[in-house]
């Protein structure tokens, strides 16, 4: 077994202990679940890889690494099968110029007045029959759907697509803080205030990460493409970038309900509405986006997949490529075993840091809300820092 000495992950292990909250640049844009936060990201970033790096995640999910790795004048690909994920990492990287903003600061006073939910049309019938609405129309919630449509009919005017998903991501925040996984939704009064406020404080977090990127960040906008992370060393987008120096991703936890797709309306009503409100597809079941079915005997499906996963990102890495990953285990005790098995099985040798009397570092997750039921075990909340590279 390989080690890393102390003095290499300093930073990381102090980052990846942090318990403050998400904040910085575009980061709070959108709460995607299961997020690793973007201190432990840039810390990663820094210490192993230079300016001018490729630095690849397999699973962007909400785009910290993406975001990070534009911040640290890092090249960077982002893949991943959810079309939300990569909407919601879209919008956090794509720089818009103070004279778009000014324009968004303009439109917005004409934005705001129309938000009233009896103006809506038949203008979004289809998104109704495809099952989109589901759980939006209740006495509770059809309000808030007439509040998204109305909006969305408005931000559907805009002629920039830059300008409009920057819009749509504005919606999209306010209705999750409002529906998902709330005892109580949000009035209408509430949304629209949401609303408002959410859009001012994403301005000037964007005109803000403008000012803070050199000219040659700007130019570095990440590759971001929809790709089965089993496919990677087959992806032309991936393989015309060049060798990455660096993988730091979060992969699908063994056996953890995290559902990365659709909100939880009143307790376990699943609605697909963020799909809508991002003008994106719905890929499938929750097993879709977590390489299996957490309730199947041994996790079989789960780690076939991640052993496809692991065998193409070792295709395209080269023998200097750091491997880091943040994983949760359901029940650690064989799982962890069974994943460092996978790994070596996919090329991987695992490096461990040295650092007191550890061997690996261990977080306890603050205020990780999964939507699931509550479990007396939570083993789900503790999560494990890996570092591999080319066997």
């Amino acid at each position: 077994m390989t080690y890393l000495h102390a003095e290499a992950v300093s930073s990381v292990v102090t980052a990846a202990l942090d318990r403050s909250t998400v904040s910085g640049a575009t980061h709070k844009f959108y709460r995607y679940p299961a997020r690793f936060s973007p201190k432990f990201a840039r810390a990663v970033i820094e210490a192993f890889s230079e300016p001018g790096d490729i630095v690849l995640d397999p699973f962007v999910g909400g785009g910290t690494t993406a975001v990070e790795a534009l911040r640290a004048g890092r090249r960077c690909i982002g893949t991943d099968i959810n079309e939300l994920a990569l909407f919601v990492s879209k919008v956090k990287t794509t720089i818009l110029s103070e004279e778009e903003l000014d324009f968004l600061r303009s439109w917005f006073e004409i934005f705001e007045q129309q938000l009233k939910i009896s103006k809506t049309s038949g203008a979004h019938e289809t998104w109704r029959e495809k099952g989109y609405f589901r759980h939006l129309e209740s006495q509770e919630t059809w309000r808030h759907r007439n509040l998204i449509q109305v909006a969305l009919e408005q931000i559907d005017q805009l002629k920039s697509e830059n300008l409009s998903d920057f819009m749509r991501c504005v919606v999209l925040r306010s209705m999750q803080l409002s529906l998902d996984g709330r005892r109580n939704v949000m009035t209408i009064d509430e949304v629209r205030s949401k609303i408002s406020s959410h859009f001012h404080e994403m301005i000037l977090d964007m005109s803000a990460l403008r000012e803070e990127l050199p000219s040659s960040s700007l130019a570095q906008h990440p590759n971001l493409a929809k790709c089965n992370a089993a496919d990677l060393h087959t992806n032309s987008d991936v393989l015309g970038m060049g060798t990455p120096r660096l993988v730091v991703t979060s992969p699908p936890y063994p056996g953890v309900h995290v559902l990365y797709h659709r909100w939880q309306v009143r307790g376990r009503r699943e609605t697909a509405a963020p799909y809508w409100i991002a003008n994106k597809l719905d890929g499938d079941g929750e097993r879709y986006y977590t390489l299996g079915n957490r309730h199947e005997k041994e996790l079989k499906t789960y780690f076939e997949n991640l052993k496809g996963v692991f065998s193409s990102i070792s295709k395209v890495i080269g023998p200097d490529t750091t491997v880091v990953q943040m994983v949760a285990f359901s029940e650690p005790d064989w799982q962890l075993p069974k994943y460092l098995e996978v790994m070596e099985e996919s090329g991987l040798k695992e490096i461990v840091p040295t650092f007191g009397d550890e061997q690996r570092i261990w977080r306890d997750v603050p205020n990780r809300k999964w939507h699931a039921e509550r479990q007396t075990r939570r083993e789900g909340s503790r999560e494990v820092v890996l570092f591999h590279r080319k066997g």
